[in-house]
Formats: structure tokens, C-alpha cells, sequence
């Protein structure tokens, strides 16, 4: 996706190619490993693929009374590819919507006049035709087939007429930019009221230069922003650590999974009033954890009645540092007696409930003791089903119309929207599907990650 959208800013250069073709080969490779996933057994729910994931991070399987591990395990892997689907679903939109908007005009004629030396002068309009305006205003943006009189190697005026855009209504006599070959008007020649676009179109690029840094911005006004606030306060990431003094332990079970309500305590400046106290109450899907006649609420990236049905009846040790938390939760580890952690954390308040009943014990670690982080999203792929794989092709046909054809006209925008709807639509169909035959876990784009 970074190849193509530096693609829109590339010349008419054997780069701007290589970038074309490398863009799409990735997304191709990407759309047939979606079908060889559904060839392969595809199609899997996420009980499949949650079963599965606790089946490979399981160290120890069978084994019961584990002990408290002294090394945890990190969650790059896990972060980098909630943090990449983050960044590249709206990177996708951005670029769909450009390629729809981009003035494509010329293309052919701006080639050849580029390779012949091309230069741009100021020349005046003797003629107008087939104007299409936005609105009768004189000040309104319109679209027009203008004439100039190009220098001839006889001296005399040939009037070439070229069709382009203006920022407002022009007339007979305004001066135009126009890009031509000195003695060769049989070449033709491209023209615009902004010399800026003159040169984009010589060059060959899809968007001005200066076009491309506005969408830039507002990619990363819509993008970088949330990506921040997700990566600060709710992403999985965490460095390996040591379990050593001050850590807290319990005992606990997997009884099955709960919507927990995190609500302000009463007093709090989070609750001083009941607009306050909405906007800072959340809804968390979390397991259920019993340990020492306690209920805790553990959430993590997960589908919690998924994970709650995949993990019940599972038996291990619920480990924090009280001083290591991010926002209103506790940073938290799972672990199971079969060997695998599970990231997670759990609300602050809990977490100073369950520590004032007195029913957290120190940990002890075992050297020896061996666990493997415990990704649950880590099976997404072979989620993937005949509509979706239908539905990302689809998508990647009409990026590749998108680039590949240099016309412009009203199927850009339709195109462009089949391309947006097209994964979505193939979603939706496969979550139908599921919950039609009893199965209400289908595997959406939100959480394709875990």
C-alpha cells in the first residue's frame, strides 16, 4: 500500500513502474493466499482458530498445578499487526478515493510531449467550446475544450484545441498555460490555468505535489491520531519481563466470559455529574476468573464469548505488578496450567478490590518453567471464506482498473466505490452465513486481529 500511494507522486519514470507492479503483485499474493486458505480449509470459525492457537502455545499440555513462570514473554508481533490493520484500512481508503478523483486528462498527449521536449508558455484563448460548468457564477470551477494558436515553422498561428479544467469560467483572450513543441503543433499540446497542473501532467503524476502532501495530512489527521490514543491506552504491547519481588499472584480458573461495566467511583471528578459519568463508563468483554472465592473481569484483544468458551474450565495463575499500569486498567498476565500467557489486563479498580480482600499472595517463580505467549488473533487467516476472498478480489480489480487505465470519467468514482464495498460486502455475507447455520462468531474486519 506505501508503494502504490507513492506511486500517486512519481513521474512518468521507470521507477513510477516498478512501484506500479510491485504494488499490485502484493496485493495479488495477498488475495490468493486468502484462497488458498479457503482451498486449505478455510472458512474456520474463531472457536476453530482460538482452539488452535491454545493448542500451539501450549508448552506444557495436560499438565496441571503449573508453577509461576520467572520470565514473561512480550507482544511485538501481536501490537505491530493490530497496529499495521490500524494504519493500512484507512491508507486503502485514501488512496481508493484519490485514484476515483484524479484528473487523468491528457495522458496520452502529455506523454508524447514530454518526450519530445515540451515547454510551458502563456498563450492566449481564441476559442471555447463545449463548456460544463458547476454553476452559472462566473467565479465557478468549469470544464471546457479550449483552442490557442501555437508558432508553426511558416510563422503562422495553428489553432490546437485541448480540453481542461479551470478554477472559474474563462474567456476569449484570457491567457492560458500551455505545454507545447516550439515549430511542431501537430504534436498537440495540454494547457490549465495553473501552471502546477501543466507540469503534473508532463510529468506524468497522478496528483500535484502539493496535492499529495494535503492528502498526506489528512491521512495522518485521521489515522496517526487514533493509532496514538489506541497504542497509549487499550494496544496489547509490552516488553518481556522478570518476575521478581512485588508481583501479586492468584490462583484462578476460566468460568466463561462476561460484558463488564468499568463505571467512575462515586466522588471522583470522572463522576461529578451524569453526563461525566457516561462518558467515562465503558463496556469491556472480558473471561471470567475465580480464584479464592473472587470473580475478576480479564480483558485482552480477544472475542471475550469466544475466548470464554475456548478457555472455561482452564486452570492457571493471574500475575500483576500493581505499579505497572496503562490508564484505568492494571497490566495483567495469564497464565495457564498447559503452558501459554495470555496478555490482558484488568480494571483498577478490581484489581485494588481483589488486593485489599487480602486474597493475592507473592509471587514465586520458577526458573525453570516455561511459557509461549498466547495469540489468539494469530489464525485470522484461515478465517477467510468464499465471500471474502470474492470480495478482496473484487477490490483488488478495480485498484488495478484504477491505476492501470489513464482515461478519466465518471467510472473512476464507481469503481472506486465497488472497490471500498467490495471486502465489507464480503464480510457481511460471511457472518450470515455463520450465524444462519448457529455459528454467531464470524469473523468481521474489526476483529480480524484477535
Amino acid at each position: 500500500m506505501a508503494l502504490t500511494a507513492a506511486w500517486l507522486c512519481l513521474g512518468a519514470t521507470p521507477l513510477r513502474a516498478a512501484v506500479l507492479w510491485c504494488s499490485l503483485v502484493l496485493l495479488a499474493t495477498c488475495v490468493v493466499l486468502l484462497g488458498v486458505a479457503v482451498v486449505r480449509g478455510g472458512g474456520s470459525t474463531r472457536d476453530d482458530t482460538y482452539r488452535w492457537a491454545v493448542r500451539i502455545a501450549s508448552t506444557t499440555p495436560d499438565r496441571g498445578g503449573g508453577a509461576v513462570p520467572s520470565r514473561l514473554g512480550g507482544t511485538r508481533w501481536m501490537s505491530a499487526r493490530l497496529a499495521g490493520v490500524m494504519v493500512a484500512v484507512p491508507a486503502m481508503l485514501a488512496l481508493w478515493v484519490t485514484l476515483a478523483v484524479v484528473d487523468t486528462r491528457g495522458t496520452g498527449t502529455s506523454a508524447v510531449l514530454a518526450e519530445a521536449g515540451a515547454v510551458i508558455e502563456q498563450h492566449p484563448i481564441v476559442k471555447i467550446e463545449n463548456e460544463v460548468a458547476d454553476s452559472a457564477h462566473s467565479t465557478a470551477d468549469a470544464t471546457a475544450d479550449f483552442t490557442v494558436l501555437l508558432p508553426s515553422s511558416t510563422g503562422e498561428g495553428v489553432p490546437v484545441r485541448f480540453e481542461a479544467t479551470t478554477n472559474f469560467r474563462r474567456e476569449v483572450g484570457s491567457q492560458l498555460y500551455v505545454a507545447h513543441v516550439p515549430e511542431h503543433p501537430e504534436l498537440g499540446a495540454i494547457g490549465d490555468d495553473q501552471r502546477g497542473e501543466v507540469e503534473r501532467q508532463l510529468a506524468g503524476r497522478a496528483v500535484q505535489v502539493g496535492d499529495s502532501w494535503t492528502i498526506g495530512g489528512f491521512w495522518a489527521l485521521a489515522t496517526l491520531g487514533p493509532l496514538g490514543y489506541w497504542w497509549k491506552n487499550e494496544s496489547p504491547r509490552r516488553p518481556k519481563r522478570t518476575v521478581g519481588p512485588g508481583w501479586k499472584a492468584l490462583r484462578v480458573s476460566v468460568t466463561g466470559s462476561c460484558k463488564h461495566i468499568d463505571a467512575p467511583p462515586p466522588g471522583s471528578p470522572e463522576a461529578a455529574d451524569e453526563k461525566k459519568r457516561r462518558e467515562n463508563t465503558r463496556t469491556l468483554r472480558c473471561l471470567v476468573l475465580e480464584g479464592r472465592g473472587r470473580q475478576v473481569p480479564f480483558h485482552s484483544q480477544m472475542a471475550g464469548e469466544v475466548a470464554g468458551a475456548v478457555l472455561s474450565g482452564a486452570e492457571g495463575w493471574l500475575l500483576w505488578h500493581p505499579q505497572e499500569s496503562r490508564g484505568r486498567d492494571v497490566l495483567a498476565e495469564l497464565v495457564g496450567d498447559d503452558g501459554w500467557q495470555l496478555p490482558g489486563a484488568v480494571p483498577v479498580q478490581v484489581a485494588e478490590q481483589v488486593e485489599e480482600a487480602g486474597v493475592m499472595e507473592p509471587a514465586r517463580p520458577d526458573p525453570d518453567r516455561r511459557i509461549r505467549t498466547l495469540d489468539l488473533g494469530s489464525g485470522w487467516l484461515v478465517t477467510a471464506s468464499v465471500p471474502v476472498v470474492v470480495g478482496s478480489a473484487v477490490a483488488l480489480g478495480c485498484l488495478a482498473a484504477l491505476l492501470l487505465v489513464p482515461d478519466g470519467g465518471a467510472w473512476r468514482v464507481w469503481t472506486a466505490v465497488a472497490g471500498v464495498l467490495a471486502p465489507p460486502v464480503g464480510f457481511t455475507a460471511q457472518a450470515m452465513a455463520r450465524t444462519d447455520h448457529g455459528d454467531g462468531d464470524g469473523a468481521s474486519p474489526e476483529n480480524s486481529g484477535g
